[in-house]
Protein backbone atom coordinates (compact mmCIF):
# COMPACT_ATOMS: atom_id res chain seq x y z
CA UNK A 1 0.00 0.00 0.00
CA UNK A 2 2.63 2.89 1.13
CA UNK A 3 5.00 1.34 -2.13
CA UNK A 4 2.17 2.14 -4.26
CA UNK A 5 1.79 5.41 -2.82
CA UNK A 6 5.23 5.83 -4.19
CA UNK A 7 4.63 4.83 -7.36
CA UNK A 8 1.55 6.87 -7.92
CA UNK A 9 3.10 9.97 -6.20
CA UNK A 10 6.14 9.32 -8.79
CA UNK A 11 3.67 9.28 -11.89
CA UNK A 12 2.11 12.34 -11.22
CA UNK A 13 4.67 14.62 -9.77
CA UNK A 14 7.88 13.13 -10.99
CA UNK A 15 9.15 12.95 -7.02
CA UNK A 16 9.63 10.57 -4.27
CA UNK A 17 10.94 10.30 -1.41
CA UNK A 18 12.85 7.18 -0.81
CA UNK A 19 14.81 5.98 2.67
CA UNK A 20 16.66 3.39 3.92
CA UNK A 21 13.43 1.80 5.05
CA UNK A 22 11.35 1.75 1.77
CA UNK A 23 13.77 1.66 -0.77
CA UNK A 24 13.36 -2.02 -1.11
CA UNK A 25 9.53 -2.05 -1.27
CA UNK A 26 9.90 0.81 -3.61
CA UNK A 27 12.20 -0.85 -6.24
CA UNK A 28 10.64 -3.56 -5.84
CA UNK A 29 7.11 -1.82 -6.52
CA UNK A 30 8.86 -0.30 -9.32
CA UNK A 31 10.06 -2.95 -11.32
CA UNK A 32 6.42 -5.12 -10.72
CA UNK A 33 4.36 -1.45 -12.39
CA UNK A 34 7.21 -0.96 -15.11
CA UNK A 35 8.25 2.65 -13.70
CA UNK A 36 12.15 2.55 -15.11
CA UNK A 37 12.57 6.04 -14.00
CA UNK A 38 11.49 4.99 -10.12
CA UNK A 39 13.78 2.05 -10.39
CA UNK A 40 16.61 4.42 -11.76
CA UNK A 41 15.93 6.52 -8.49
CA UNK A 42 15.88 3.52 -6.03
CA UNK A 43 19.05 2.35 -7.62
CA UNK A 44 20.98 5.58 -7.62
CA UNK A 45 19.85 5.89 -3.65
CA UNK A 46 20.95 2.39 -3.07
CA UNK A 47 24.71 3.10 -5.08
CA UNK A 48 25.05 6.11 -2.68
CA UNK A 49 24.32 4.21 0.43
CA UNK A 50 26.60 1.28 -0.43
CA UNK A 51 28.71 0.72 2.50
CA UNK A 52 31.08 -2.21 3.62
CA UNK A 53 28.21 -2.90 6.42
CA UNK A 54 25.51 -3.01 3.94
CA UNK A 55 27.58 -4.33 0.84
CA UNK A 56 26.47 -8.13 1.45
CA UNK A 57 23.16 -6.97 2.07
CA UNK A 58 22.89 -4.93 -1.43
CA UNK A 59 24.72 -7.83 -3.36
CA UNK A 60 21.55 -10.31 -2.17
CA UNK A 61 19.02 -7.26 -2.74
CA UNK A 62 21.05 -6.66 -6.50
CA UNK A 63 20.95 -10.21 -7.79
CA UNK A 64 16.85 -10.97 -6.73
CA UNK A 65 16.33 -7.66 -8.37
CA UNK A 66 18.68 -7.96 -11.51
CA UNK A 67 20.71 -5.29 -10.97
CA UNK A 68 24.14 -6.13 -12.18
CA UNK A 69 25.45 -3.05 -11.88
CA UNK A 70 24.64 -2.60 -8.45
CA UNK A 71 26.00 -5.81 -8.12
CA UNK A 72 29.27 -4.78 -9.37
CA UNK A 73 29.68 -2.60 -6.90
CA UNK A 74 28.64 -4.73 -4.19
CA UNK A 75 31.88 -6.61 -5.02
CA UNK A 76 34.23 -4.13 -5.48
CA UNK A 77 32.84 -2.67 -2.27
CA UNK A 78 33.68 -5.99 -0.54
CA UNK A 79 36.96 -6.60 -2.58
CA UNK A 80 38.40 -3.06 -0.90
CA UNK A 81 37.01 -3.05 2.40
CA UNK A 82 36.70 -6.99 3.01
CA UNK A 83 37.52 -6.84 6.62
CA UNK A 84 34.49 -4.57 7.37
CA UNK A 85 32.29 -6.45 4.87
CA UNK A 86 32.92 -9.80 6.46
CA UNK A 87 32.26 -8.39 9.50
CA UNK A 88 28.93 -6.86 9.45
CA UNK A 89 25.80 -8.52 10.07
CA UNK A 90 24.38 -8.88 6.75
CA UNK A 91 27.43 -11.45 5.88
CA UNK A 92 26.29 -13.91 8.04
CA UNK A 93 23.10 -13.71 5.53
CA UNK A 94 24.42 -15.27 2.65
CA UNK A 95 24.36 -18.10 0.63
CA UNK A 96 27.53 -20.65 -0.14
CA UNK A 97 26.39 -19.36 -4.08
CA UNK A 98 27.26 -16.12 -3.28
CA UNK A 99 30.53 -17.12 -0.67
CA UNK A 100 32.12 -18.79 -3.33
CA UNK A 101 31.64 -16.00 -6.45
CA UNK A 102 33.01 -13.30 -3.91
Amino acid sequence: PQQCLHVFRFLYSDEVQIGPETVMTTLYTAKKYAVPALEAHCVEFLKKNLRADNAFMLLTQARLFDEPQLASLCLENIDKNTSDAINAEGFTDIDLGKLFSI
